[in-house]
């Protein structure tokens, strides 16, 4: 199951949400994708070439902020099953999402990582 893509999050304040992405599309040289509005957990997203800007109130992003990478994979469940198998452990599943579903895993190593499985026509945005 190999990895698409990795971004690294970065977490801001809900209202420092542009102004960080505005900063990342400087140091990048990349234009930001789509902000996507995540209800179900509280929280924005952008993606800003390799970087995730990811900002909402404290406690939305609380249970986010140990996680130090996210990769877009073609199978949550085949990736899972792998890490699984590796000797990684679930550390929780997220809530649905319009653009995909994800989960938390933690590697032996101690790395937290979002695994996130795009929808068909889905971005990670």
């Amino acid at each position: 199951m190999p990895i698409n893509t990795a971004l690294v999050p970065v977490f801001t304040e809900e209202h420092r949400h542009w102004d960080t992405v505005v900063l990342y599309q400087h140091v990048t040289g990349t234009a930001a994708g789509p902000t996507l509005r995540m209800p179900a957990t509280g929280l924005s997203a952008t993606v800003v070439g390799p970087v995730l800007v990811l900002s909402g109130a404290e406690e939305a992003l609380a249970p986010t902020r140990a996680v130090g990478v996210v990769f877009t994979v073609d199978s949550l469940a085949g990736t899972t099953e792998l890490l699984l198998a590796q000797g990684a452990e679930l550390v929780r599943d997220l809530p649905a999402m319009p653009h995909g579903r994800a989960r938390h895993l933690r590697h032996p190593d101690g790395l937290v990582a979002e695994y996130l499985e795009l929808a068909p026509d889905g971005q990670p945005s």
